[in-house]
């Protein structure tokens, strides 16, 4: 996204605990979370530094960030940076807990970037991709490159954004009326 995003270092809402796991401890960082997001209204972004982090289980996840970013889908993006490849365990924990969840979430990982959570149709994971490469789109020009109709690229792209891929803004077009805006999260 051509925005910056806020950043917060997961291990600061941890009291320093480098492995967080449980219901309890994820309640315990989602309130932390939210008040953040909260009180920067017009912040659309934000990542979640996992730096200094060794393991977290599925249910920290779910409960902590998760949640939160079903919570706030469509209006403000969430993603995951920091996030060591090597550690697999806690990659697959959060894929599960994504995918149970029904809130994909993104993750950061040095120059890739991986989509956690339910698989996308073909047709969709088109259209996906191509958000994330463009950083920044208009249905037009989307529906111009994938050579498919306005009406169709539209509703695939709101379900993206209903279903938690990517943000929708609202822009004033050249012509004077509002023009969407679709935006990758990270």
């Amino acid at each position: 996204m051509n925005e910056n995003a806020c950043i917060m270092k997961l291990i600061d809402y941890c009291l320093g605990n480098p492995m967080p796991f449980g219901n309890q401890k994820g309640k315990e960082v989602f309130p932390q979370l939210k008040a953040i997001i909260d009180s920067a209204p017009a912040q659309k972004v934000f990542e979640i530094s996992f730096e200094g982090i060794k393991f977290t289980d599925s249910s920290f996840a779910r409960e902590s960030i998760l949640l939160l970013a079903k919570m706030y889908r469509g209006q403000k993006g969430i993603y995951l940076s920091h996030f060591d490849s090597t550690y697999v365990d806690m990659l697959d924990n959060w894929d599960y807990a994504a995918e149970k969840v029904g809130q994909p979430i993104l993750v950061k990982m040095g120059s890739d970037i991986r989509l956690l959570g339910n698989q996308l149709s073909s047709s969709n994971q088109e259209v996906f991709d191509f958000v994330m490469k463009m950083k920044s789109i208009t249905t037009s020009k989307v529906a111009t490159h994938l050579n498919l109709s306005v009406p169709n690229v539209s509703t695939k792209l709101k379900k993206l954004v209903d279903e938690g891929y990517i943000l929708r803004v609202e822009e004033v077009a050249e012509s004077g009326g509002i023009e969407f805006i679709y935006k990758s999260i990270c």
